[in-house]
């Protein structure tokens, strides 16, 4: 299953870029209606430019999908984030792989084996994973669903 953003991701992207470029460009032109009007159309473009570069990504990691899927079972995957390196990442039956995008400060693949996950929480929009006493962030769409995958796998595992 791959968890993608969906309307409510997507507007809050467009909210949360549009509001403060539409602040700023009505005050340098000292015009509410230039404010607003600006602020609309710059939160739709860098949403459809941040919607663009995600589909762009979803594509580059079909080829990354195929290659682990002809060696381990992916239970779900999708766009993350951890310490500020967007990236995908993959729940398998073996834990979690996260591949970070190229472009980042750190190319580094994490991989966290099911065994040594030790709680999962969900916060805000990410999710708290515990291994060897370390807490690591990861900002996911659909928190909750992954959080539950995670819980399960980690059932699974300890069951075998």
């Amino acid at each position: 299953m791959v968890y993608k953003n969906g309307l409510k991701e997507y507007s809050l992207i467009a909210v949360l870029f549009g509001v403060p470029m539409g602040i700023l460009f009505g005050l340098s032109k000292l015009s509410f209606i230039v404010g607003v009007v600006s602020g609309v159309l710059s939160g739709l473009l860098f949403t459809l430019l941040m919607f663009l570069f995600i589909k762009v990504q979803e594509k580059k990691f079909d080829k990354k999908r195929i290659e682990i899927a002809k060696e381990r079972r992916i239970i779900c995957d999708g766009g993350a984030t951890i310490n500020g390196n967007g990236g995908w990442m993959f729940l398998t039956e073996n834990g979690i792989e996260f591949y970070p995008h190229k472009i980042n400060i750190s190319t580094e693949v994490i991989k966290i084996p099911t065994n040594m996950i030790e709680a999962v929480k969900t916060n805000k929009n990410q999710i708290l994973v515990t291994s060897n006493g370390k807490n690591i962030a990861i900002v996911v769409s659909h928190n909750k669903e992954w959080k539950k995958q995670i819980e399960k796998t980690i059932v699974n595992c300890s069951q075998q």
